[in-house]
């Protein structure tokens, strides 16, 4: 540290031979955290920039003042900051929060009698000499959260007839079926209700139970989650590219 020509106690740095950097920048006045003009100052730097977080207030006042405690100065300006103390504040009663779903309380039933079906990938795979992508089918038990996940060689709707089958042939044909509105489901759903009118009679002699398949909202993938954080999950498992 060095006293100007002012009596000004600045800090001395090591960059005095930079180009193009204020003097303030190259010595910066030091100032303890304790004292009024400290004080004012970072009040000022504090609304100046809009009430914004420590580290952002902070580059911006090392830049004239190197102020000592600055980071626990700053939080107590903030604490004692009313327009921060109002915008910041939480309510004290947490907000109430949606029911489940009848489908994710099928207590006493088989798993995956409702099932959330969704796709992640692709994966690239490498057949021969060429290298083809492949993506995985993931279907999860809505009330247990048990997965089950099936490769499917396209998003075309008769991959996902392929992959359904085949998870039926190890779990069971699932009662209701939700996804989003990709258009592949929309077209393995359209396909299962052609088959259910040209072979009404058939599956009324066999009592094959039938697959109610729901779609959530477009604009809500947040009714998606059960089966997105599983997708979530899944991906670091794989070689996606």
């Amino acid at each position: 540290m060095e006293i100007d020509e002012n009596g000004v106690l600045r800090l001395k740095g090591r960059i005095k031979a930079a180009k193009d950097v204020s003097f303030t920048l190259n010595r910066p006045a030091v100032l303890s955290g304790d004292s009024s003009i400290a004080k004012l100052i970072m009040k000022h730097y504090h609304e100046r920039f809009n009430h914004g977080n420590h580290n952002t207030v902070m580059n911006e006042i090392r830049q004239k003042y190197y102020i000592t405690s600055l980071r626990s100065k700053l939080r107590k300006i903030a604490h004692e900051c009313q327009w921060c103390r109002i915008n910041r504040s939480l309510p004290k009663m947490p907000s109430a929060e949606g029911d489940l779903p009848p489908e994710r309380l099928r207590h006493h039933q088989p798993p995956f009698t409702c099932t959330g079906v969704d796709y992640f990938g692709p994966m690239s795979v490498t057949i021969g000499r060429r290298h083809e992508k492949r993506y995985g089918a993931l279907f999860t038990c809505l009330t247990t959260r048990a997965v089950h996940i099936e490769l499917a060689e396209s998003l075309s709707s008769d991959s996902m007839i392929l992959a359904l089958r085949r998870f039926i042939a190890r779990r069971g044909t699932p009662r209701v079926m939700y996804s989003d509105n990709g258009t592949n489901f929309v077209g393995a759903n359209k396909e299962l209700m052609n088959i259910q009118e040209v072979h009404e009679k058939m599956k009324k002699e066999a009592d094959v139970r039938t697959i109610t398949w729901k779609f959530i909202p477009p604009g809500a993938p947040n009714m998606g989650g059960a089966w997105e954080r599983w997708c979530d999950l899944s991906k670091p498992r794989w070689p996606l590219h």
